[in-house]
C-alpha cells in the first residue's frame, strides 16, 4: 500500500499544478473560484466537516488527528459538467482534476498529517462583441491557473473526548489572464497579458468535544478558526500585437511599478466554523455546521468595477448510515450511505445581486481490504443567477476518493 501511494504521488503531482479545476465564468473575478478543502466522503455530506472517527482523516479539522488510530492515505479526484445559461445563449463545459493528496500518521501521544490540495482555481473563456461608431469590436478573455497549498497538521487529545489541533498552510501558485481584441478595419490584433505569482502562509485551528448521551448515543461539537493572513502577489503585464494568422509582431512590457501594481497584497479573510451532530458511533450520524468568512479573495491587480464583496457564509447539513459495519454475512451491509445539503453566499456581488450556491449531495463508502474504503460522491447544484446579464450555472460533480489505511508502530507479539 505504501509503494502504491508513493508511486501514484510521483506520477500525478506534476499534473496537479497544471490542472484546470474550474471552467466557471465567475472565476474571472479576484483570485478565482474558492474550492472545497476536504475529502470525497465529507463532500458527500454537504461539505460537513463537524465529525471525526478513528479511520478517516478530516483534512479541514487538524484536531481530528487526535482521534485517528491508523495510518491514512487519501487521494481524491473529481469530474464536473456545467451548463451555463444567460439571457443571450447557453453552453456546456466539462473539467476534471485532482482534489487532494494527504497522509496522516497517529503516534502514541499525537497525530500528524501533511498533504497537497488546491485552494482556488481560475478557468474561463469569455467572448464579447460590441459596436462603436458603426465599427464592430470582438474581445476574447481567457484565464487559467490558481492557488495550491502544502500543509502540515498536528492534533492531540489533552483529555478524554477532547481534541485540539493546528495546521500551517503554504499557499503558492500562478494566475494567467489574457485579453485579445480585434477591431474592424485594423489588421493587427492586440493582446493584453497579465501574470501573477502568489505566495503566502496561513493557519487553521480546530477543536472537537464528544459527549456520551447514553450507552449508544453520542454528541460531537466542533469549532474551527482561521485567522487573517496575507498573500503576496508578484505581477507582470505585457502588450502584444498579432496578425490574423497568429504571427506575433511586437511585444512591450508594462512598467507596473509606476502604478504600484508590480507587487500587490491580498488579505485572506478570517473564517470560523461552528457545528456539531448526534449519532450512534459506527451506525449513523446527522449534523450541521455554519461557516462565516469575513470577505472574499481579491487583488488590486485584477480589480473590476462591476464587482464588490461582502462577508460570505455557508450552511451544511448531512450525515451517514451504516446498516451493519462489522457484518460477516453480507458485504452490502458494511457500505456507508451518505447524504447532505449545502447553501452558501459566496460573498460576491455582481450588478447589485448576490451570487449564491446551492446543492444536494449523496454518496457511498465501499469497504475494501482491512479498514480501507473507496468513497464515491455526487453533487447536483446551481451557482449564480440568470437575468440582469448574469450567468446561471447548473452543475453535476462526480467525486471519487481512496481512503487507504495501514498499521505502523505496532509492536508484534509473535515472530
Amino acid at each position: 500500500m505504501t509503494r502504491f501511494f508513493l508511486i501514484t504521488f510521483l506520477l500525478i503531482t506534476s499534473h496537479l499544478f497544471a490542472q484546470k479545476g474550474t471552467l466557471s465564468p465567475y472565476s474571472f473575478y479576484g483570485l478565482g473560484e474558492s474550492l472545497f478543502s476536504g475529502t470525497a466522503d465529507q463532500r458527500s455530506m454537504g461539505g460537513l466537516v463537524a465529525h471525526v472517527d478513528s479511520i478517516h482523516y478530516n483534512v479541514s479539522s487538524p484536531a481530528s488527528l487526535a482521534e485517528l488510530k491508523l495510518v491514512n492515505y487519501n487521494i481524491g479526484a473529481s469530474y464536473s459538467t456545467r451548463d451555463f445559461i444567460s439571457d443571450a445563449n447557453s453552453s456546456k463545459n466539462e473539467t476534471a482534476g485532482i482534489d487532494y493528496m494527504t497522509v496522516a500518521i497517529p503516534t502514541k501521544y499525537f497525530g500528524f498529517g501533511f498533504g497537497l490540495l488546491p485552494k482556488t482555481a481560475v478557468g474561463y473563456r469569455l467572448s464579447v462583441s460590441d459596436e462603436i461608431n458603426g465599427l464592430s469590436s470582438n474581445s476574447n478573455y481567457e484565464g487559467n491557473g490558481g492557488i495550491n497549498q502544502v500543509f502540515f497538521s498536528l492534533g492531540f487529545s489533552p483529555t478524554k473526548n477532547l481534541g485540539i489541533g493546528a495546521s500551517v498552510h503554504y499557499n503558492f501558485g500562478s494566475i494567467f489572464r489574457v485579453h485579445t481584441r480585434q477591431d474592424e478595419g485594423i489588421d493587427l490584433l492586440s493582446q493584453l497579458n497579465n501574470e501573477s505569482e502568489l505566495r503566502g502562509v496561513e493557519w487553521n485551528l480546530s477543536s472537537y468535544y464528544k459527549i456520551d448521551l447514553s450507552n449508544r448515543l453520542q454528541m460531537q461539537l466542533h469549532y474551527a478558526y482561521q485567522p487573517k493572513a496575507n498573500l503576496e502577489s508578484y505581477n507582470t503585464r505585457s502588450i502584444s500585437t498579432f496578425t490574423s494568422l497568429g504571427e506575433q509582431r511586437d511585444t512591450q512590457e508594462v512598467n507596473l511599478s509606476l502604478e504600484g501594481l508590480d507587487e500587490t497584497r491580498s488579505e485572506l479573510p478570517a473564517k470560523q466554523t461552528i457545528g456539531g451532530g448526534i449519532g450512534e458511533p459506527k451506525k449513523w450520524y446527522i449534523g450541521g455546521q455554519w461557516t462565516e468568512t469575513d470577505g472574499s479573495l481579491d487583488n488590486a491587480f485584477y480589480a473590476v468595477g462591476s464587482v464588490r464583496y461582502e462577508p460570505a457564509s455557508q450552511l451544511s447539513i448531512g450525515g451517514y448510515f451504516i446498516p451493519e459495519y462489522d457484518s460477516f454475512s453480507s458485504y452490502w451491509k458494511r457500505i456507508v450511505y451518505r447524504i447532505g445539503f449545502v447553501s452558501s453566499k459566496t460573498g460576491m456581488i455582481l450588478n447589485d445581486k448576490a451570487i449564491e450556491n446551492t446543492g444536494i449531495t449523496f454518496g457511498v463508502g465501499i469497504p475494501v481490504a482491512g479498514f480501507s474504503n473507496v468513497n464515491m460522491g455526487f453533487e447536483l447544484g446551481k451557482l449564480g443567477a440568470g437575468g440582469e446579464s448574469l450567468i446561471e450555472e447548473n452543475y453535476i460533480n462526480i467525486r471519487i476518493g481512496f481512503s487507504l489505511n495501514d498499521r505502523w508502530f505496532i509492536k508484534r507479539k509473535y515472530n
